[in-house]
């Protein structure tokens, strides 16, 4: 059904309008491009983020915002196509990285490129798309 939500991060939505509201159904979903999200919480346009935001000391004691729980863990890794012939990450020094701009992986990728003494060239953007076709269209040099 074309604008129906569904999936983990509704229910846990819905759990929290049950909790709080008595009501299940009253929650408005607002999809917010990652470089929107903070602002808008901070500023009121939305009460909670769901999913896709990392817990970090800076961002648990900045104004206004309190993580209340883990809801799923994840990873961070490299993808390199098969033709590039690397094998390792630590052979990955002199390469552009596809990275999206203000995201935990940006940083992530920072602190391991520099605790190995290697260099690289981030191309960052904005969404997930953009950064996914960047990868697709070949647009970092290894």
């Amino acid at each position: 059904m074309v604008g129906h939500w569904q999936g983990f991060d509704v229910d846990y939505c819905r759990a929290i309008a049950a909790a709080v509201l008595g009501d299940p159904v009253r929650v408005n979903y607002v999809p917010l491009p990652r470089l929107e999200r903070f602002a808008n919480l901070r500023s009121g346009a939305v009460d909670v983020l769901i999913r896709n935001t990392t817990w970090t000391s800076t961002r648990d004691s900045s104004a206004g915002m309190s993580f209340a729980g883990v809801s799923y863990y994840d990873g961070q890794g490299f993808m390199v196509p098969a033709s590039r012939g690397i094998h390792s990450v630590k052979e990955l020094g002199g390469v552009t990285v596809c990275v999206g701009t203000g995201t935990t992986s940006e940083l992530n990728l920072a602190d391991y490129f520099a605790a190995h003494s290697l260099t690289y060239t981030p191309l960052t953007f904005a969404t997930h798309d953009e950064t996914a076709q960047a990868y697709l269209a070949d647009r970092r040099a290894a």
